[in-house]
């Protein structure tokens, strides 16, 4: 099992721009996913300004850290149903380093069982075929599963997240096998500093040795619910030390 990114999730304004920073450049395999919606994160809002400054940085500064985005709610719901990324996300989608790479690569979709069933198959798949220097990812829980099942029967290009808590936070009581074995896969639900080794161990007896796969913490991350920079290092710091130990 190739360990491909140990994925942050949900750092907000409130956070320093500067220890973000020094997070994601702890492990080349650190990924900071930063949720939009537009409840949240629309043009003025505190959240758009702190994470345009947060890319400004990092473009300016040529710093190498992987960023995300996760988009949520009705932000999600129009890519899925036009195949068109939102005006108010266009700047951070398009954003290139120097060489011309995306500044954020891997862009999720966090559809609702509502969006999931609405889907324009179609459209998502052109989308997914046109921008192909990004990495999109779908969640597969029991509100997505034929949502997925349908972009796989398309020949759609995706990343697929596990997560069968829906974004709730809960771990499984077993990591499951994958369902897609020719596509990236990730896990998530419950992962935090003190059981992501166990965790790893679990998800690394079901998943491919040769397969490419990331983990995903959020709430467990959290004191007071809000992003605690130390649990994520540490988080961080407990994944390597697990994968040093497998080599």
């Amino acid at each position: 099992m190739q360990l491909k990114h140990i994925t942050c999730s949900d750092p907000r304004e409130f956070n320093d721009i500067h220890d973000i920073v020094s997070l994601g450049q702890i492990s080349p395999r650190v990924e900071i996913a930063v949720q939009m919606h537009p409840s949240k994160a629309s043009p003025g809002m505190p959240r758009n300004q702190w994470f345009n400054e947060l890319l400004d940085y990092v473009v300016s500064d040529l710093i190498d850290i992987d960023l995300a985005v996760h988009v949520n709610r009705e932000w999600c719901a129009e890519i899925c149903k036009t195949g068109e990324i939102p005006m108010e996300l266009r700047r951070f989608f398009y954003e290139r380093k120097s060489l011309g790479w995306p500044v954020i690569k891997r862009w999720q979709l966090n559809m609702s069982e509502n969006v999931a069933e609405k889907i324009n198959v179609r459209a998502l798949k052109k989308l997914f075929d046109c921008e192909s220097d990004h990495d999109f990812i779908v969640q597969y829980n029991d509100n997505t599963e034929y949502a997925v099942k349908k972009l796989y029967d398309a020949h759609a290009r995706f990343s697929v997240l596990y997560d069968a808590s829906g974004g709730r936070g809960l771990e499984p009581t077993y990591w499951a096998e994958p369902v897609f074995k020719d596509r990236a896969q990730g896990y998530s639900g419950g992962m935090s500093p003190e059981n992501v080794a166990d965790n790893l161990d679990k998800i690394s007896s079901v998943v491919p040795a040769n397969h490419s796969m990331w983990i995903d913490a959020e709430g467990k991350l959290k004191t007071d619910d809000k992003f605690d920079v130390a649990r994520a290092k540490q988080y961080i710091i407990n994944a390597e030390s697990w994968l040093k130990r497998q080599r």
